[in-house]
């Protein structure tokens, strides 16, 4: 019975096919020297077979050597699957992603990439370069970048792109090396387009009320917006290479802090803000804010600076406004305080005058001429007038002190006061004069319009003593505009004379003109000023309702400024009648002051007059209404303790209408101008201190009237 053979499967079928091929091979090769290679299955491996002709034991035969192979088999299809799958993923980017060799050539690119660029699949097989992507100016640039990515590094930076059709686009493109068995075959670039982000960083940009700028790691700066009014005089290009590259348009005072800011920003991430000026191409000067902030990478490298420039010059100008008003102020309030002061003291000294000089007085009305004595009253009555004088400068400071205004031809002053002082002048100093003859008048003293012009250009040739000049005298007619009247508040009227004096002397530094109106200050030597002068000045000049200011710089020169109102009407000048010396009449006289009540006793007597001195107001009062009808006159100190002298003539005034009275008081003014004095009786106004005879004319003019005239002597009513 023959044996059943099995059934064979495919696969042992499959092998025992391709055993008979190998036989069949074996047999041709020992006909001939060969090696013969397979590959071949076992049922669980892939395998490759070799087969080698050579000897065993003496007998020819074919060697076969088998390798294994499954595993790589498998590793091949898995790397295919994950390329398939790479692929898939990429094609499908919204990104453009691309690959290249070592030398830049595209071995890959994704379908984003071919719509970036406006290129076709079939345009990759033609050796496109990764660097025609970049625009030219940038590709040296990228060259570099591809040698560092070739070095293992990853980078990422912003260029601008070029298309297929030579259309341009920003883009950020991160570049990384492809690595193979440890070895850099190329390189994988992500692109960015960055359009739409530029247009609305662009959009955010233009809303800032500034001028954005960005300043990258090789010191090139591009504005990225501009301040409006300076595209009237610059263009972009233009404001980018002044201010940032050649530094031309920067105020040189400025530009060493720039360079700081600039090399601290460098080495550091930090934000600074500083101010400084540009010269623009009119001459003019500008204001700029700047406040920058350092930008570093993830490896600590500079990459650059991005700032906003704000231009602040109207702020500026705004704060050096306030400054300018309050330094004004703060110089008028200490005048004022000033000038409170010197009334007090004039006052004081006023009532140590009125004494000396009528103890003076009285000597040299008692002596003959012949008589030594005689000589010595003349002195002392002569350095009592000049310490009268002196003490009216101080009143005219403090705006205390009385003044005789009348119409006034300042450019007719100006011509005598130059006169006067021209053989005063060296000849090295030359006066150059620029006068409106056809100025209007002032309503002035003017005497003492006479002593501001004297007094200024004195200042000025003497602050040309040694090296000469020019001394230059200027007026005219200005209406002050609402800037001029923002900076001096105190000009009120519609036009003023405009009086300037300057020379191109030695000038004054900040500090000497915040001190130049206050008196007894000067830097002039012991023999050369007393430091009233320009004091005296400011007070005449304000006391016009008129404003004086100096500008001045040092080794310069100065120039004082006097704005004087303009008056338009006439005025009347009163004359004051000669009044004889003697008289008769009972005088109460009334003062604080034990000295003045002595001299004053003693004047009023010897004129013929009886007199009764008190020295408290209350006491005078209580003697007054014993007997109201006992007196012709009153005389009281308008400073008292006890009530002032306006007080009592009030009083005195109620028990008797007709009663008249005259104040007599060391300021030269001392009450509310709004109070009419006549009311109270007060019919005459006397300042200390008062000379015999002008006291004499005072009394026996008021006595020798039955019904007083209620005039006065300087003013009817203040």
């Amino acid at each position: 019975m023959q044996k059943e053979t099995p059934e064979l499967s495919i696969e042992q079928e499959q092998l025992r096919t391709e055993n008979a091929a190998l036989r069949k091979k074996l047999s041709e090769i020992e006909r001939k020297t060969a090696t013969y290679e397979a590959a071949y299955r076992t049922f669980n491996m892939v395998a490759e077979a070799t087969h080698v002709r050579g000897i065993w034991n003496n007998k020819p035969v074919l060697f076969e050597i088998s390798l294994d192979f499954s595993e790589r088999v498998l590793s091949d299809q898995t790397l295919r699957e994950s390329e398939k799958r790479f692929r898939e993923l990429t094609e499908l980017l919204p990104l453009a992603l691309f690959e290249t060799d070592l030398k830049g050539i595209i071995t890959y690119a994704n379908k984003k990439s071919f719509d970036t660029f406006r290129h076709t699949p079939e345009n990759q097989h033609l050796g496109i370069s990764g660097f025609s992507f970049c625009i030219p100016q940038q590709r040296e640039k990228a060259l570099v970048i591809f040698e560092a990515v070739k070095h293992g590094n990853h980078v990422s930076k912003e260029f601008m792109a070029i298309r297929k059709d030579d259309s341009l686009f920003p883009a950020q493109i991160y570049t990384l090396p492809i690595i193979q068995s440890g070895l850099v075959i190329g390189a994988r670039s992500l692109v960015v387009d960055l359009t739409e982000l530029k247009k609305a960083d662009k959009t955010l940009i233009n809303n800032i009320p500034g001028a954005v700028y960005r300043t990258n790691d090789e010191g090139k700066t591009i504005m990225l917006s501009m301040i409006s009014d300076f595209l009237q005089d610059y263009t972009k290009e233009e404001f980018e290479n002044e201010l940032f590259e050649t530094g031309a348009m920067i105020h040189l005072e400025d530009r060493n802090a720039l360079v700081a800011a600039n090399q601290t920003l460098r080495s550091s991430n930090t934000s600074l803000a500083l101010c400084f000026r540009i010269v623009m191409k009119n001459g003019s000067i500008r204001w700029l804010e700047d406040r920058k902030t350092s930008a570093f990478s993830q490896n600590g490298l500079f990459t650059g600076i991005d700032g906003i420039l704000f231009d602040i010059t109207e702020r500026i100008m705004a704060q050096e406004e306030k400054h300018h008003l309050e330094s004004n102020l703060r110089k008028t309030q200490r005048l004022e305080t000033i000038g409170t002061l010197a009334g007090g003291i004039a006052h004081d000294f006023n009532n140590i005058l009125t004494p000396i000089l009528g103890y003076a007085e009285m000597g040299v009305f008692g002596l003959s001429k012949e008589e030594p004595l005689y000589d010595y009253f003349i002195e002392i009555s002569q350095a009592a007038e000049h310490a009268k004088n002196l003490v009216a400068q101080i009143l005219a400071f403090s705006k205390a002190q009385e003044n005789t205004p009348d119409i006034v031809s300042v450019q007719k002053i100006v011509g005598e006061a130059l006169k006067l002082l021209r053989p005063l002048i060296p000849s090295t100093i030359t006066i150059e004069q620029h006068l409106d003859n056809f100025c209007p008048n002032i309503l002035a003293d003017p005497s003492q319009i006479h002593q501001v012009i004297v007094n200024l250009c004195t200042n000025a040739f003497q602050a040309m003593d040694e090296s000469g000049g020019l001394l230059k005298i200027e007026l005219t007619e200005i209406h002050p505009d609402a800037g001029m009247r923002k900076l001096l508040p105190k000009l009120h009227a519609e036009s003023y004379v405009k009086l300037s004096i300057s020379d191109t002397g030695t000038g004054m530094d900040e500090t000497t003109m915040e001190r130049i109106f206050e008196p007894f200050f000067t830097t002039k030597s012991v023999n050369k000023g007393t430091g009233l002068g320009l004091s005296v000045v400011h007070g005449i000049v304000t006391s016009f309702g008129g404003e004086i200011i100096v500008d001045s710089h040092k080794e310069k020169g100065t120039t004082f400024t006097a704005y004087l109102p303009v008056i338009k009407e006439e005025t009347v000048k009163v004359a004051i009648q000669d009044i004889p010396a003697k008289g008769k009449g009972s005088i109460l006289f009334v003062d604080d002051e034990p000295s003045v009540l002595k001299i004053m006793t003693m004047m009023i007597t010897k004129l013929g007059f009886r007199i009764e001195a008190m020295s408290s107001p209350l006491q005078a009062l209580e003697q007054f209404r014993q007997n109201p009808e006992r007196y012709d006159i009153i005389i009281t100190d308008l400073t008292m303790p006890e009530m002032t002298g306006i007080e009592l003539a009030e009083k005195l005034h109620k028990s008797r209408p007709q009663l008249p009275v005259i104040l007599m008081t060391g300021y030269g003014k001392d009450m509310e101008q709004t109070i009419c004095l006549s009311q109270y009786g007060i019919c005459k106004f006397l300042k200390k201190p008062v000379k015999q005879a002008e006291l004499a004319s005072i009394i026996n003019g008021i006595i020798s009237e039955k019904t007083p005239n209620l005039t006065y002597h300087e003013n009817s009513c203040y």
